[in-house]
């Protein structure tokens, strides 16, 4: 094909144009080609369905397309393309680049000439600088390889590859003058055979693949039979040995061989086939193709037959290579303008062989490269995208799907005497008439005997020679079959608010009455009279509201189908009816759905319904409930028929696609267009069964008839392969792809910061990867397998910590499951604080943490114990200071004097504050804390007995703050007297006649303190320390004792601001007397 690239460059270098007016013209080119081309397509489309054709958009990585893309498939069945910057490896679904690891600038790759796979799994990869190798097999890195140099620098281009059974590579390589022979063995050394130039050369040297050696088989391990053009031999240890020459046998000229052979083929003119394939065995004969004769040549010893072919390209199909496509076609070539592929199949008539051109396929650009797989897809190359095409299997009878004008839709069956069928369509009544023509490739003869009949949907007959049918209106037609006429028109007239009736099913219900299903619910004609009318269901209130859309009827029920009522089953011995829908409770039979499109009772009298949520199973005896939909397999769960084939298989007719239901095996076969079918998309009540065992099935683009439909053939076995892996960071926000592995069963282990993982996978059929089906289970997260439907990307979000497994299968249209699962191990670390480890030194620190509080509280416990102790022995101590022999001593002095003096009436008063200060001192003394009241009433007793022994009183003043409430205010006990003692009896002078001692009481609204100032005007504590007073040692024991008191106050109370206690003089030119400060927390 490299002549096509160098025409199209001649003719592109031809003048000067404006590069604007060249680019609009060139815009224009395309969209004329394109045009004419989708037109072609289409009419192709319409008249024949023998193939089908699906398009793949190459991934030219943003570069415009420039280059001519050849392709390989691999062993595993998927497609590798060639581009600008390296081999593309395509899934349909998506692509990856494989690249040239080059370093030096001129080994950069310009244009590539083919790619090749060994037994090994390696590519090799032909470019204008040089063979390149991938450092990896397929077998370890599945998606993406790297190809590096393997052979630089030197002006080879490689025509073919070859293996001998030891494993090693043979090419050859063609240069301008020479050919080389290239052998690789394992280790990869090259050995190098140089080939003389061949003559004659012809024409352009640069030009034609006649001109360079090719490997045609290999004969022996290391025998390769070889060509150069017509010219045959043998290659043996390094040395080439002519055995045929059939260059004289066709003239060569430049008109003829304008587009030059395929790498799969030597070319000029001469295809070589294994004896029998194309040609009867063993025989030299000739055929005729367009009024041309042509002939065919056998080499016994290498039981081979050589055929002179019309065109210069063409490849043979073979039955072991391609079994169904050999049904279509013996022989592919492209016609002269590059565009079209053709196909030819070898004919015998009368005794002579024909060369049937079967199929023109047209392309919008010329035809650069062609493959052929191993699943008889056929791989075209042309301009920027892959177009495949695949051919059905043939596996059943067509009809009424080749209509030039328009397509063909098919309604009701009926069968008539001699196994002859009628069927209603959109064109017309067709008859199809079982044909007596043993060369007529269709089994019926087709006549459209009721053209004007346009609209019928069902028939019922009546009589030898009389059937009814009716459809898109309000009437009934009685035709004569055997005549081919219309005998009456009915209409049905009775309510003008009928007048869109449609009557869509038809049974006969007696010998004089017809059953009718219309979307206003049942209808009865009588045959006899003449007459229409409605015909209610007891169990319904309004028929009108009933849309019926099929009938059956068997000897003992009636079963009726609606739209939106579910389904009507009447006891014809009873006249009750059942009544099912989807929120039925008769013996829980719920049905999935309430729109039943369609009825039918197998051979065991079970009854099957299609609805719109798949197909249901129900015993005869109506007591078990099955539904076959997308967990089994039916890809379109909408089942418009059903019937029954001879060996007990159900077949199910949906909007997209056939499929078959063994009873026995539970396994759903799906069929579409590929395999045969002249539409995927058939009609509601155009299914039938004939006497005979035939299924016929009605859709859109005419009707296929069957008997029965053998298992697919696999040429291949199904495996499902991973192609993407990428877990999403989130510490990155973003997906991060992992390196695939071309392997089953393999390992993951993610943190907990990345545990959500996503698999892209595909299985080995790669044509039309709408209608594979794939599934899942997580082990330890799903119970059973989970269906993903034509989904090709698994992401597991958030996965548990812990250790999984995840299992992945697929399975191809046809239900045929991957041979494989993937089978990946996957560990989700736990976060961090869930490690084990990190739990276990976690409970050991609270353990340890628990034992230190616990210690902790039960060392301050017994440190707060011993305080409450010391502090209980300090207010004993205080009690004892209060309780001084002195003061005790003095008092009964007092009251001794105040008897003898005779003042009695001082006497009461003298006791009653003397055993009032005695009982508060008892009470003061059994609470730690008291109201501030108490202390105070304790200070003014005090006072006042003091003062009763007196001359000279002391004034006591308590002074208030306004937010302070006494008789709600707690302090520690004992805790002013000391102060209030020492005033008195160190403070004041000698002979001082007024004395006065002021108490303060006010709150800090800073520290929230309660601050008690005890103020006297004596002389001051300085003067008081000169003074030889024989108390001093009561005196400081007291103070030392409330000190001690308030410490261990703030060690057993701990607050942030404590108890405090200050002592100072007065210091003031006017006045003189000491204040003590004491403040206490609230």
């Amino acid at each position: 094909m490299k002549s096509q690239r160098w025409i199209l460059g001649m003719a592109q270098g031809q003048g000067h144009k404006s590069p604007l007016k060249f680019h609009i013209k060139a815009v224009m080119h395309k969209i004329v080609t394109y045009s004419i081309f989708l037109c072609t397509i289409v009419l192709n489309t319409v008249c024949a369905q023998d193939y089908s054709i699906r398009d793949i958009e190459m991934n030219p990585n943003g570069k415009s397309h420039k280059y001519r893309n050849f392709m390989q498939v691999d062993d595993d069945g998927f497609l590798w393309y060639s581009t600008n910057d390296g081999i593309v490896k395509d899934f349909e679904t998506h692509s990856v680049l494989s690249s040239f690891l080059v370093k030096n600038p001129n080994d950069l790759v310009q244009d590539i000439y083919g790619i090749f796979f060994d037994s090994k799994k390696r590519m090799w990869v032909c470019a204008d600088t040089g063979l390149f190798l991938s450092s990896e097999s397929l077998d370890d890195s599945f998606n993406r390889v790297e190809l590096k140099p393997f052979l630089m620098g030197r002006e080879l281009q490689p025509n073919s590859f070859m293996e001998d059974c030891n494993g090693n590579l043979w090419m050859v390589a063609s240069t301008p003058k020479d050919n080389i022979i290239l052998k690789v063995d394992s280790s990869l050394q090259v050995t190098e055979y140089q080939i003389e130039g061949i003559e004659p050369r012809y024409t352009n040297d640069r030009y034609f693949l006649r001109n360079f050696l090719y490997f045609e088989r290999r004969i022996s391990c290391d025998k390769f039979l070889v060509r150069q053009g017509r010219k045959l031999y043998i290659f043996d240890s390094g040395t080439t040995t002519p055995i045929a020459d059939y260059t004289p046998s066709i003239k060569y000229s430049w008109a003829d061989y304008i587009y030059p052979e395929w790498p799969l083929n030597g070319g000029d003119g001469l295809v070589l086939t294994d004896n029998g394939d194309i040609l009867p065995e063993s025989i030299e004969t000739q055929y005729t193709f367009e009024g041309k004769i042509f002939e065919t040549y056998f080499i016994e010893d290498l039981d081979l037959q050589l055929i002179n072919v019309p065109f210069q390209e063409m490849i043979p199909i073979t039955e072991d290579g391609n079994p169904i496509l050999k049904n279509h076609a013996d022989l592919i070539a492209i016609n002269g303008p590059g565009k079209t592929l053709m196909l030819f199949k070898m004919v015998e008539i009368n005794g002579s062989l024909h060369l049937k051109k079967t199929h023109d396929i047209p392309f919008p650009f010329l035809i650069e490269d062609l493959i052929i797989d191993k699943n008889d897809i056929i791989y075209i190359s042309s301009y920027d995208r892959i177009s495949k095409i695949k051919f059905n299997k043939n596996r059943f009878d067509r009809f009424l799907d080749r209509s030039e004008d328009r397509k063909i839709d098919v309604r009701g069956f009926l069968e008539l005497p001699d196994e002859e069928i009628l069927t209603a369509t959109t064109e017309g009544v067709f008859k199809l008439t079982p044909s007596n023509d043993t060369n007529s490739e269709s089994p019926f003869d087709i006549e459209n005997v009721f053209p004007s009949l346009n609209f019928m949907k069902s028939f019922v007959k009546t009589s030898d020679s009389i059937a009814w049918c009716l459809g898109g209106s309000k009437g009934l037609w009685e035709i004569n079959f055997l005549k081919n006429t219309i005998e009456e028109i009915h209409i049905f007239n009775s309510h003008w608010r009928l007048h869109s009736l449609h009557y869509y099913d038809i049974l006969k219900s007696s010998d004089s009455t017809l059953l009718l299903a219309s979307h206003y619910g049942l209808h009865e004609f009588n045959t006899k009279q003449n007459k229409f009318r409605e015909l209610p269901i007891p169990i319904v209130e309004n028929n009108r509201e009933l849309f019926v859309w099929d009938l059956h009827r068997t000897k003992d029920r009636l079963f009726i189908g609606t739209d939106a009522n579910g389904l009507f089953v009447q006891d014809l011995d009873s006249n009750i009816f059942l009544h099912l829908t989807k929120d039925s409770t008769n013996n829980g039979l719920a049905l999935p759905s309430n729109k039943v499109h369609s009825i039918y009772v197998d051979g065991q009298e079970n009854i099957w319904l299609g609805t719109d949520k798949g197909a249901v199973y129900m015993d005869k005896d109506l007591k078990k409930l099955m539904v076959i939909d997308g967990k089994d397999g039916l890809t379109n769960s909408n089942v418009v028929g059903i019937l029954e084939d001879a060996h007990g298989n159900m077949w199910f007719s949906t909007h997209n696609g056939l499929y078959r239901y063994g009873k026995s095996s539970k396994k759903v076969t799906a069929f579409y267009v590929e395999d045969g079918l002249t539409s995927n998309d058939f009609n509601q009540i155009s299914y039938y069964r004939s006497s005979t065992g035939k299924l016929f099935f009605g859709g859109a683009r005419g009707l296929v008839a069957f008997d029965s439909v053998p298992d697919n053939y696999q040429s291949q076995e199904i495996r499902i392969f991973p192609t993407k892996f990428e877990y999403y960071d989130r510490e990155e926000k973003k997906d991060v792809e992992l390196e695939v592995l071309n392997k089953d069963d393999y390992g993951f282990s993610l943190p907990f910061a990345k545990n959500s993982f996503s698999v892209t996978y595909s299985i080995n059929d790669c044509y039309n990867t709408d209608t594979n089906k794939y599934a899942y289970r997580l082990d330890g997260v799903t119970d059973d397998w989970v269906d993903l439907g034509d989904r090709t990307t698994l992401k597991l979000l958030s996965i548990p910590p812990g250790d999984h497994v995840l299992r992945i299968k697929g399975s191809d249209p046809a239900g045929v499951e991957s041979a494989n699962e993937l089978r990946y191990d996957i560990h989700v670390a736990q976060v961090f604080y869930k490690r084990p480890w990190v739990q276990a030194i976690t409970v050991l620190f609270l353990l340890g943490l628990v034992v230190l509080i616990l210690y902790d509280h039960s060392k301050r416990e017994r440190k707060k114990h011993e305080l409450r102790l010391t502090l209980v022995e300090l207010e004993r101590k205080t009690l004892r200071a209060q309780m001084n022999p002195h003061f005790i001593f003095n008092a009964l002095n007092g009251i001794r004097k105040t008897v003898k003096e005779g003042k009695l009436s001082k006497l009461d008063d003298y006791i009653t504050n003397f055993s009032s200060l005695m009982r508060l001192t008892l009470d003061l003394t059994r609470n730690e804390n008291i109201l501030l009241s108490k202390e105070i009433r304790y200070i003014e007793n005090y006072i006042s007995l003091t003062n009763t022994k007196s001359e000279h009183k002391i004034n006591l003043m308590v002074q208030c703050g306004p937010d302070i409430d006494v008789e709600d205010t707690f302090i520690p006990s004992m805790i002013l007297q000391p102060i209030v003692e020492n005033s008195i009896v160190h403070g004041f002078a000698d002979g001082q006649k007024e004395k006065t001692i002021i108490l303060k009481i006010e709150r800090s609204t800073a520290t929230k303190q309660l601050i008690l100032t005890i103020e006297d005007d004596g002389v001051g504590i300085s003067e008081a320390k000169k003074k030889n007073l024989l108390d001093q040692g009561h005196q400081s024991y007291a103070t030392q004792i409330l000190h001690e008191r308030l410490k261990l106050l703030n060690q057993i109370r701990k607050r942030e601001f404590g108890y405090e206690v200050t002592i100072k003089d007065i210091v003031d030119e006017t006045r003189t007397g000491a204040v003590v400060t004491i403040k206490i927390p609230v």
